[in-house]
Formats: C-alpha cells, sequence, structure tokens
C-alpha cells in the first residue's frame, strides 16, 4: 500500500515546493515598485524611423513619453513619435510644458521654425491665458494616439532667462496656471503628473511652495497634488543611477512615480542628432492603458 501511493505523495510534495517558492518570489517583489526603462522626446528628436523604434525597444527600452506642447508651440512630430513607439510595443505617455506669460509662437498649432527649431516670428498673446487652453494644445498634438497615454505630465520648469519673479502676485498666478492645466489633463480622463525638480528654477521658485513649510497661499495647490482619488504623481530629475531609491521629499511629495536619470543622450547607436532623456518609471503607472 505504501508503493501504491508514493508517486501521490511525490507530486503533492513538488506541488508544495513550487507553491513555496512563488510566494517567495511574491514577497521579494513586493519589497519595491517594479520598475521599467524608457526615454522621452521632443520635437527637437524629430521623426524616429520604425527599425529606430525597434533598436530602441530592443535595447530594453519600455516606453516613451513624448513632448505634446512645448510652451510655445505644438510638438508637430508628436503623433509619429508615439504610433511609432507603440508600433514597437512600448508604453506611450506625453507631457505639456508650460508657460507663464501667456505668449506662444504666431504659428503654435503648426509651427514654422528657423534653423535651430526656434519658432519664426514674435510670440503674441494666447487665444486664452493660462493653463487649460496650453494643455488642450498639447492634447490636439496627440492626434489619434491621445486615448493611448498612460498619463500626461505637467512640466514645471522656467525656460525663460533669469529666475521666476518671486513676487506674490506673480508666484500665485504660476500656482493657478498649474492647477488649471492639472484639472484639465483630469477634465480630459487622463492620469495627471508632475515633472518637476528639487533645484532653481523648478517647482520651489516657480510656485513658492516647500514641504519644509507649505503657507496658505499653497494649500489650494497642494490639495489638488494630494487629492484623495487621483493623487499627482511625482516624475522627478535626479542625474545617477537607473532607480527610484534614494528619494529626498521635496515640493509636496514624499515619493515619486519615475526619474528622469540621464539627459541628452544617446545609446542606442541612432543617428547622432536623436539624443534622448533617460527615464526610470514605476510600471504599475503604464498598465491600465497598454
Amino acid at each position: 500500500m505504501a508503493d501504491r501511493f508514493h508517486p501521490a505523495f511525490l507530486l503533492i510534495l513538488a506541488l508544495l515546493v513550487v507553491s513555496s517558492s512563488t510566494r517567495s518570489v511574491i514577497a521579494d517583489t513586493s519589497a519595491g515598485p517594479v520598475t521599467a526603462l524608457g526615454i522621452d522626446v521632443n520635437f527637437y528628436t524629430g521623426p524616429i524611423a520604425a527599425d529606430q523604434w525597434r533598436r530602441i525597444q530592443r535595447a530594453g527600452q519600455s516606453f516613451v513619453i513624448a513632448q505634446a506642447w512645448g510652451g510655445r508651440s505644438r510638438n508637430e512630430f508628436a503623433e509619429s513619435q508615439l504610433a511609432g513607439a507603440r508600433a514597437a510595443g512600448m508604453y506611450t505617455a506625453a507631457y505639456v510644458l508650460l508657460n507663464y506669460d501667456d505668449m506662444v509662437c504666431p504659428t503654435f498649432d503648426k509651427p514654422v521654425r528657423d534653423a535651430s527649431g526656434k519658432c519664426l516670428g514674435d510670440p503674441i498673446a494666447q487665444a486664452e491665458p493660462g493653463g487649460r487652453w496650453q494643455v488642450r494644445q498639447g492634447l490636439a498634438a496627440l492626434g489619434g494616439q491621445l486615448a493611448n497615454m498612460s498619463f500626461v505630465a505637467i512640466d514645471i520648469e522656467w525656460f525663460l532667462g533669469g529666475t521666476p519673479p518671486s513676487d506674490p502676485e506673480s508666484q500665485q498666478r504660476r500656482r493657478l496656471t498649474i492647477l488649471e492645466a492639472i484639472e484639465e489633463v483630469v477634465a480630459w480622463g487622463k492620469r495627471p503628473v508632475v515633472y518637476t525638480r528639487n533645484g532653481p528654477r523648478h517647482w520651489f521658485e516657480i510656485t513658492g511652495c516647500s514641504n519644509t513649510a507649505p503657507s496658505l497661499d499653497c494649500d489650494v495647490l497642494y490639495s489638488s497634488v494630494h487629492h484623495p482619488l487621483r493623487p499627482v504623481s511625482l516624475w522627478d530629475v535626479e542625474i545617477g543611477p537607473a532607480e527610484l531609491d534614494g528619494f529626498q521629499p521635496h515640493g509636496p511629495w514624499t515619493s515619486r512615480i519615475g526619474r528622469q536619470y540621464g539627459i541628452d543622450e544617446n545609446p542606442f547607436g541612432l543617428p547622432g542628432d536623436k539624443t534622448f532623456d533617460l527615464n526610470v518609471f514605476d510600471v504599475g503607472i503604464f498598465s491600465p492603458s497598454r
């Protein structure tokens, strides 16, 4: 009788071992986020051919984040960049770089540029002031790829000369522009993310809001970032290893969903003018919209 049940006993034992091993793997991965590597591109990157996208994907890059709005104009290559990335099997997202003076290129919707990539002509006033209009321009630049966006990031950095004016009125106006942009992304049914860094010409100097002594003037903006149903995660900037560990809290954030760890690089053997920024993200942010 012992001999008769010996094979069954061995099968049960094997299943128990496999089950135990599976639980161990799950426990190990729960120690931190599962991350993925990817790139972000803008209109300076220009068109990217299908074979180049496949080379990027084979190099271990799982996602691309394309500039949709560059502060003064749309990225005329955004839709084709994103379509090429998706065809290569990559996740996709977009970002909107805000201006705070409500001035845009005369040909903001179909940019006419000089040899350096700058729009021709002196800036003109936006059709509508603030962040909502700018987000809508970015979403329009995505065309048919809008439905595929895992998130839309609000890029908060100062691209003008000098430093942001520090008077309370200017800071309040900039906070309102950011708040409007976040709300517009939500209104379009997309997940908002903020791209910024703990350094000059970024979050603190633009908003006047810190994490050490938040003021009443910052409460509305911080409440939006900490919204209980759709918190606004941070896409941080910190040059170094491709990892999310070691984050030093800044602004309203105590953690980051992504990190830009390399700027203007081209490690994939593409033409020299095809430079990218390198990123690492918690892969969970891409899952719903694959």
